[in-house]
């Protein structure tokens, strides 16, 4: 997937807009570490698939046997889903990872390339 680099960075800019109330300061970091690291993989790694409300993303890293992961998202849950088929460390934790942030950077993309205004939590 090719993505335009100005509505991608639109859309990285709504993302972090849209921070969640009540977040403390532990975790609006870790949110914000989140959507830097989607960014930077979704411009370096065009290979992701977005369809029927779910994203499967290549991850940048490896098993121990050096095979590539593939992660699933969507608004409920994170799962690598090969090699095998477990939740995201990060997201069984409770805490913001990358493959979530991509996926709302990916929604807000595709909702900025259809002319629509992606929604923004109210402050």
């Amino acid at each position: 997937m090719l993505l335009n680099q100005t509505q991608l960075e639109k859309a990285v800019a709504v993302a972090r807009k849209n921070k969640p109330p009540h977040l403390g300061t532990n975790m609006t970091k870790r949110r914000r570490n989140a959507i830097n690291k989607a960014f930077r993989h979704l411009v370096e790694n065009p290979f992701i698939n977005y369809e029927n409300g779910k994203l499967l993303i290549l991850s940048d890293s490896r098993t121990e046997k050096g095979e590539a992961k593939f992660y699933e998202t969507s608004r409920d849950e994170c799962r690598l889903i090969e090699p095998g088929n477990f939740l995201c460390h990060a997201f069984w934790d409770g805490f913001p990872c990358w493959h979530r942030a991509a996926f709302e950077i990916v929604e807000n993309y595709f909702e900025i390339a259809a002319g629509l205004s992606p929604e923004v939590c109210p402050a």
